[in-house]
């Protein structure tokens, strides 16, 4: 009995001390973890600081873009443009004036890769698919902006639909399919009967088909809507070749 209660207080002191140590072991497990996490915490947070604060440093660039955009100074607004992509590349509207200040510099041929990043980053972006209908209508590819605007049109977020049209009108104008073109031009007008460029567009299609009175009409309606624009002033000179300096 008394070698059975020897046996039985070593188990008992085996167990026990193997208790002991592995209560030791959890609780600098637990603390060690606790380190961990909260280091992990620690650089989440400065990694989410540093991304807010180069969220603002982009938006900080593209307000001064955009300013440069109202000064008519293209290439300073171009390097801003840039310089907030460089800091935040996820903002679709950035990409979509990048690829506008090239069409202002003359570069249709590079402006479709920032509109096409755009519209990555959000497909339902109706301005930037407008935008790549223009720039193939400024390379001549009157088919392919023909179908660019019409799936900006559907996408139902052109924040001025009645230019969409109008732009539309203009290259079906170019492919000589009169009667969509001036379908699209007279909605252009329906949506917007002060825009000057529709109405002008107008006119060349109805000199184009020998429809002069017709043709006389639209080009004055441009220049009694705005004289001195680029538009009316050419509208008066069409208005000279028909005969009607008045």
């Amino acid at each position: 009995m008394h070698r059975t209660d020897i046996r039985t207080s070593a188990r008992t002191r085996r167990y026990m001390g193997a208790s002991g140590v592995s209560r030791q072991l959890a609780a600098c497990l637990v603390v060690a973890l606790l380190s961990i996490s909260l280091a992990g915490c620690s650089t989440t947070d400065q990694s989410a600081q540093a991304a807010g604060i180069k969220r603002l440093q982009a938006r900080a660039a593209y307000d001064r873009a955009l300013e440069h955009v109202k000064d008519r100074e293209a290439s300073p607004a171009l390097t801003s443009v840039q310089e907030a992509i460089a800091l935040d590349n996820s903002v679709p509207v950035y990409w979509n004036t990048l690829g506008w200040i090239y069409l202002q510099l003359g570069r249709p041929d590079i402006a479709f890769t920032p509109f096409n990043k755009a519209l990555q980053l959000d497909p339902t972006f109706g301005l930037a698919q407008e935008n790549v209908g223009v720039a193939l209508s400024e390379l001549g590819r009157w088919d392919e902006a023909v179908a660019a605007y019409r799936k900006a049109i559907l996408m139902g977020t052109v924040p001025t639909p009645e230019t969409a049209y109008q732009n539309m009108g203009m290259a079906l104008l170019n492919l000589k399919r009169y009667r969509e073109a001036e379908e699209a031009l007279r909605f252009a007008i329906s949506l917007n009967p002060k825009q000057e460029a529709p109405y002008y567009h107008l006119g060349l299609l109805f000199t184009a088909q020998d429809r002069r009175d017709e043709a006389k009409a639209a080009f004055r309606r441009v220049r009694d809507l705005s004289p001195q624009s680029p538009f009316g002033q050419a509208a008066a000179e069409r208005l000279r070749a028909l005969g009607d300096g008045g």
